[in-house]
């Protein structure tokens, strides 16, 4: 536990090529200038000790063992920041002549020394435990060149000082000592502030290491008029948004399908005048056609990103080679405006992994939650829960056609409805672009895949050149189906059992098949809102009647056809996997009453069904509540998981898995993954991608055929492998079609 100081006899360096006090000045600098774009008010602390705060966080690198290791590029065989954190508290006593103890229970400073402790991980509860546990018997050796550089930028701090305050961390960590331990001092109330400080670290840090500038981000009101692209005379929530001139309350919309919601979202937004844009959908594929086919019409790339947990991957398939400060500007919210899900939100919220580099760009901006019927019942719940403690330092934006009642009637005090409902219901009467057609209601797949007249029906469609769809609940029922459709049929299968390279290859192709006349397309929920298109017929498996009505809304969109096109529902309720029994009878009872005269019956049938299955998501709001209250105890410590390891959608468990057909590919990779060293991270982060690209979705399933399901499953090179067939047009196939036996 002794520290001792001697003269290193070098120069001082950050890494290699890069001087130590090169680095530190430039992250001082880096982090005030951050703070200071990002954080209206001031931080509670002094501007010394503000900006002491971010010079000292790497000071600990000169320990001298820890600099030979830099010199010779190795692993350090110990880590820094402990080190840091103690220097801090050395220069705070004398700077301040106060007593260690007494500085060690002040919070606000707790922030900054937890930060230079955590700001190379996530700042989790046991990161403590495991980063002064290294220190605790070994020989520390100071750099005595340190000094001078302290002394330098007026940092100046004692020898005997630094020995002192040393001796007492060590003696105080192993004797447990209240004042030393972070999780005893560390409150809640201190969140907002270390997001804040944490988030200038390490992307101050980030800046520095990969030799950039800090980008120039404009606040997101500043970048275009919302003049430009929003036309007034198209109706009158378009006129409201157009004429109001600035917006303090949040608002909920409720329009149809089709009625420019993009922009009448992005608009208020811009009115808001806040700092940053979030505008989040539920799905990647609509993210990316809002990226590309409307928000990049009138904003600068520079000022717009796009991000969702498949960004790298996908990013990766369609460009090549990605630049890493473009994956981390994108991932951690540095542009003006960025589109991605509110699962990102929510991570940030929950205090998942990094979260404070989202968090504190979510703060002073305004959130569009679009489409959020698509989202799970515990997402929206969660959302409406964390919306309590984020209310005054954002702004929000509800859209929907299909706007869920659970979620109107839990955020009700939070947000306005600008128009009364007699309006909102003149909008929808204007609409007659569907009829929902029950004649198949009670057919089950395998009496579509028999009906003669069926295939006959639809010979006629395809000779008059129409776009049909075919939407299933499960991926098999879809694969059985298409393979049921005679070969000459003009057919495309499109679902999420493919792994990703073919999903984004598939996909494209759809695109550009549907721009083909004619096509019958076979999918299941994965094409509700995943494509920008618009069907002359669909038919549609019974499903909760949200559902139906999200995938009417990819029929006759555009109102191209003059006439309302059919909708054709087939199906019964005791085949309703994966949904629930008792939301498909009160939807076919619906079903079977329903008239419709316009887009209004549709609405207020859609308002009978919430009503009817309200008591069917008390688990959900619980288990919300429950996770909300757990996080809020925990704060500001992390959750250290990566965010691709939680899933808040889905009811069942799914399993990530890679073919067995690929192995080969995946064992290569994985021995060019293991030639770099470990801190050539962005180089193994991109085989990473590689690898994630073969990987493809499933449910965990109880048993295929007559084996269990994990039977099927072998771990090897830290990837499950499954023992089933995969074919590139049918993607994974659940029959029991074996290749391979482990």
């Amino acid at each position: 536990m002794e520290l001792n100081i001697q003269l290193f006899n070098k120069e001082l360096i950050a890494r290699k090529e890069q001087r130590l006090e090169s680095h530190l000045k430039e992250v001082m600098e880096n982090g005030i200038s951050i703070l200071r774009r990002n954080l209206k008010e001031k931080f509670p602390v002094k501007e010394e000790i503000l900006k002491a705060g971010f010079f000292f966080h790497d000071v600990g690198k000169s320990e001298i063992s820890i600099q030979k290791a830099l010199y010779e590029d190795k692993k350090s065989p110990i880590s820094h920041t402990h080190l840091s954190v103690i220097f801090f508290y050395a220069w705070l006593r004398d700077f301040l002549k106060k007593d260690l103890y007494e500085l060690l229970q002040d919070e606000k400073l707790r922030i900054i020394s937890f930060s230079i402790l955590s700001h190379h991980s996530a700042p989790h509860r046991e990161l403590e435990n495991n980063i002064f546990s290294q220190i605790l018997n070994k020989k520390i050796v100071i750099a005595k060149e340190i000094f001078d550089i302290l002394k330098k930028y007026k940092f100046t701090l004692s020898e005997d000082t630094l020995k002192d305050t040393y001796k007492k961390f060590i003696e105080g960590y192993k004797e447990n000592i209240y004042e030393f331990r972070f999780d005893s001092i560390l409150t809640p109330k201190l969140r907002k502030n270390f997001s804040f400080f944490y988030n200038a670290l390490v992307k101050g840090d980030w800046y520095s290491a990969i030799r950039t500038e800090i980008p120039r981000v404009k606040p997101a009101f500043e970048i275009i008029d919302p003049k430009v692209f929003l036309y007034p005379n198209k109706s009158k929530f378009h006129k409201y948004i157009y004429n109001t001139k600035d917006f303090k309350e949040n608002i909920l919309l409720e329009l149809p399908t089709g009625f420019g919601k993009t922009f009448l979202g992005l608009a208020y937004a811009l009115k808001t005048k806040r700092n940053k844009i979030l505008y989040t959908l539920p799905v990647t594929t609509i993210i990316e056609d809002v990226y590309e086919n409307s928000l990049k019409k009138y904003i600068d790339e520079n000022q717009l990103e796009w991000y969702t947990s498949k960004y790298l991957v996908l990013k990766s398939l369609k460009k090549g080679d990605l630049e890493e400060s473009a994956y981390l500007e994108a991932k951690y919210f540095e542009k003006s405006i960025i589109i991605t899900t509110l699962d990102q939100l929510l991570f940030s919220f929950l205090g998942v992994d990094r979260y404070p580099l989202k968090e504190a760009l979510i703060y002073d901006s305004c959130i569009i939650l679009d489409e959020p019927q698509l989202y799970s019942p515990l997402m929206l719940f969660l959302f409406s829960e964390f919306l309590k403690d984020y209310k005054d330092d954002l702004n929000v934006i509800i859209m929907s056609a299909t706007l869920p009642e659970f979620l109107k009637e839990k955020v009700k005090e939070y947000f306005i409805e600008p128009f009364d409902q007699h309006v909102i219901k003149s909008i929808f009467e204007r609409f007659n672009r569907v009829n929902i057609d029950i004649s198949y209601l009670g057919f089950l797949i395998s009496n579509l895949q028999l009906n003669s007249e069926l295939q006959k029906n639809l010979r006629k469609l395809l000779s008059q050149g129409k776009k049909i769809a075919f939407i299933f609940n499960t991926v098999k029922k879809a694969q059985n189906f298409y393979n049921s459709l005679p070969i000459d049929f003009p057919k495309y299968l499109f679902h999420a059992r493919y792994i990703y390279k073919d999903r984004v290859r598939k996909l494209m192709e759809l695109k550009n098949k549907l721009n083909e006349n004619p096509i019958v397309v076979v999918s299941t929920q994965a094409i509700e809102a995943g494509v920008n298109v618009s069907f002359d017929v669909m038919f549609r498996e019974l499903a909760p009647f949200d559902s139906i009505i999200q995938s009417a809304g990819r029929v006759n969109r555009f109102n191209e056809n003059f006439q309302p096109c059919s909708v054709y529902v087939f199906g019964d309720e005791n085949d309703y996997l994966p949904y629930k029994k008792e939301l498909l009878k009160i939807t076919k009872e619906i079903l079977m009453n329903l008239k419709i005269r316009s887009e209004l019956d549709l609405f207020i049938n859609l308002r009978e069904y919430w009503e009817k299955t309200k008591n069917y998501l008390y688990s959900a709001k619980e288990k919300a509540n429950k996770l909300y209250e757990s996080a809020k105890e925990l704060r500001p410590f992390a959750i250290d998981l990566e965010e691709e390891k939680i899933n808040l959608r889905d009811a069942y468990f799914k399993i990530s898995v890679i073919p067995i057909q690929f192995y080969d590919e995946i064992k290569k990779l994985w021995e060019k993954y293991r030639s770099f060293e470990k801190k050539n991270f962005w180089e193994r982060k991109k085989i990473l991608t590689e690898i994630e690209s073969y990987i493809v979705e499933v449910p965990f399933l109880g048993k295929i055929g007559n084996r269990n399901f994990k039977d099927y499953l072998q771990l090897e090179e830290k990837n499950q492998f499954i023992n089933l067939k995969y074919d590139p047009v049918l993607g994974l196939l659940p029959e029991e079609e074996l290749i391979f036996y482990f």
